[in-house]
């Protein structure tokens, strides 16, 4: 088991964004899924997609691609758990992802940026 998989013990609560809004502009979101990560309650700066300097509120390390506009909340799923992320305030809102490939490129650490 490699450092990659072995540092990811927490779990989160994932809803992937559409890829296309609907006719008035908005955006639909898949059924709640719970990922493995490491969540990360660290604030700094990164570079958006945009090319504009953001302020973060944490880094999630996870087991699977994502990508900008997706949400993530810490925790696992339960009862209470909606299927709009938007009605959630812990929901944050992914604004920045990354793929690193180790050395041997066998394994890849996938970043998301709250």
């Amino acid at each position: 088991m490699s450092v990659i998989t072995k540092m990811r013990k927490q779990n989160a609560v994932w809803w992937q964004r559409s890829a296309t809004p609907d006719r008035f502009g908005k955006f639909s979101f898949a059924a709640p899924v719970e990922v493995d990560c490491r969540w990360d309650d660290t604030i700094e700066e990164f570079v958006d997609a945009k090319g504009e300097t953001r302020a973060g509120r944490a880094t999630v390390y996870v087991d699977r691609i994502m990508a900008p506009g997706d949400r993530l909340q810490r925790g696992a799923i339960d009862s209470d758990t909606p299927d709009d992320p938007l009605t959630v305030t812990t929901a944050y809102e992914i604004r920045r992802f990354d793929q690193n490939p180790n050395f041997k490129a066998t394994e890849t650490l996938l970043t998301a940026f709250l």
